[in-house]
Parts: C-alpha cells; sequence; structure tokens
C-alpha cells in the first residue's frame, strides 16, 4: 500500500510541474527544477527549491505523510512533521507544490 501512495504522489507532482522521485519504498524527493537558474556555480551553492516527504504511520497506526526536515545540527536526525493521510495524495500534492512553487515569480529573478 505504501508504494502505491509513494507513486501516485511523485506522479501527480510530475503532473503538476514539479520533478519528483521515489527513493526507496517510502520517500518522494520533489524538486522545483525552474528555481535552479542557469548559473551553473549557482546551482552547486543554492539547487532550487527541493522537500523530502515520506509514508509512515503515526503513533495510533495510521499512514501519514510526513515532511522531512534536517536536524539542527549536521549530525542531529531527521525531524518529521506530519504533512496529511497518505490515502489524500491530491492534498498533499496541492501542499507540497504550494511550498515549492514560485508561482508569479520570473525563473530569473529566483537565481
Amino acid at each position: 500500500m505504501v508504494g502505491t501512495f509513494v507513486r501516485d504522489l511523485a506522479r501527480t507532482l510530475a503532473a503538476r510541474g514539479l520533478a519528483a522521485e521515489v527513493v526507496g519504498a517510502s520517500m518522494v524527493w520533489a524538486v522545483n527544477r525552474a528555481a535552479d537558474g542557469d548559473d551553473p556555480v549557482g546551482r552547486a551553492m543554492s539547487p532550487g527549491l527541493r522537500q523530502a516527504v515520506v509514508c509512515r504511520p503515526d503513533e495510533d497506526g495510521r499512514l501519514l505523510w510526513w515532511w522531512v526536515w534536517s536536524g539542527p545540527t549536521r549530525d542531529a536526525p531527521s525531524e518529521f512533521e506530519p504533512l496529511g493521510p497518505a490515502s489524500d495524495v491530491e492534498a498533499a500534492a496541492h501542499r507540497i507544490v504550494s511550498v515549492l512553487r514560485l508561482d508569479g515569480v520570473r525563473p530569473e529573478a529566483t537565481a
């Protein structure tokens, strides 16, 4: 079931203009390539807008999407924030796109 949700989310994000890659059995890596800009040095230093989300159960066993955030220090574990029910792929995609898209901003203004 998790694999189906993960693949569906990746397809839905791609249909909405983001690059989306399935990573492992439960993660989707979403990237707004429009934010990469044309400067290779700039891309290396700031590689665009990107976000990892995972599909896993909460403490009550409900299957949810979770934002994955870096820990406060380089060696700290990742932190997870609930995004929504795993079964609601459309709502998850909408929220992810809302965070990663730069509507109304010209690509050259994002570099």
